[in-house]
């Protein structure tokens, strides 16, 4: 896949730029990258934070019309990964992971947030809108994020930005690639081997209450799987469940 990256000083919301365009004639691997974004969204409309020049702030156009629907948390998985694998070489004695549903973590911190915006034709996939917000020189946060991280604040570095934004399009394209191989045991595999506390016995919040419970997998449409105290297996979407350690 070849990448096509425009740099605008200053957006709203990459995303939404990408979400407001005719991209009948744009080629996937389309970027949309910007210095400053001044309303940059999370999960749940959660505002993310970036420092201007500091970080990575950029969509990425993909057209997975090879995938079904049905299948299209699998883009979360390959994305997640890449990144998750770029940070392994990049960090290597550091414990990188993936907090369901696409966050990525360094140890127990924040240092990637993912948005993903899929749009459809009918029954087939018509894009999908990869945001990413990456902390990579950024040093000082606002004090109502809860666990934020910088690859600066890690290893005292400054890096540029548009080397970090090359490896990462690099690990994205093999990781695409995979997924348009078909091959999802890889993927999974991946996926869960990299997943933040599976298998470990943890509190929650579940539909507004405390609950101790295991994660053990996640399905097929992205709900993640966990086990409470009673060997119930409850499904739950994001909304539904809330990890104590970032309340």
């Amino acid at each position: 896949m070849k990448y096509n990256i425009q740099l605008f000083e200053t957006l709203d919301s990459t995303n939404k730029y990408l979400e407001n365009i005719d991209i009948s004639g744009i080629d996937e691997g389309y970027i949309v990258q910007t210095n400053r974004q001044t309303g940059g969204v999370g999960q749940q409309e959660n505002r993310w934070e970036s420092e201007p020049n500091k970080n990575l702030t950029l969509s990425l156009l993909l057209k997975p019309t090879f995938l079904p629907i049905a299948d299209r948390y699998m883009i979360t998985k390959a994305i997640s990964i890449a990144i998750t694998e770029f940070l392994k070489q990049e960090i290597p004695d550091k414990t990188i992971s993936i907090k369901w549903p696409n966050d990525i973590y360094v140890d127990k911190n924040k240092i990637c947030g993912i948005l993903i915006s899929n749009k459809f034709r009918g029954s087939t996939f018509k894009s999908a809108i990869i945001g990413i917000g990456f902390n990579v020189n950024q040093t000082t946060f606002s004090h109502n994020i809860p666990n934020p991280i910088s690859l600066k604040i890690i290893t005292g570095k400054d890096y540029k930005l548009n080397e970090v934004m090359d490896k990462i399009c690099l690990h994205i394209a093999a990781w695409y690639y995979t997924l348009q191989q078909g091959d999802y045991n890889k993927l999974d595999r991946y996926y869960l081997e990299n997943l933040l506390y599976l298998g470990e016995k943890r509190e929650y919040i579940y539909k507004g209450k405390g609950i101790h419970a295991t994660i053990i997998d996640v399905s097929k449409n992205g709900l993640l799987r966990i086990k409470n105290s009673d060997n119930k297996i409850i499904e739950c979407d994001l909304k539904e469940l809330v990890f104590i350690h970032d309340k």
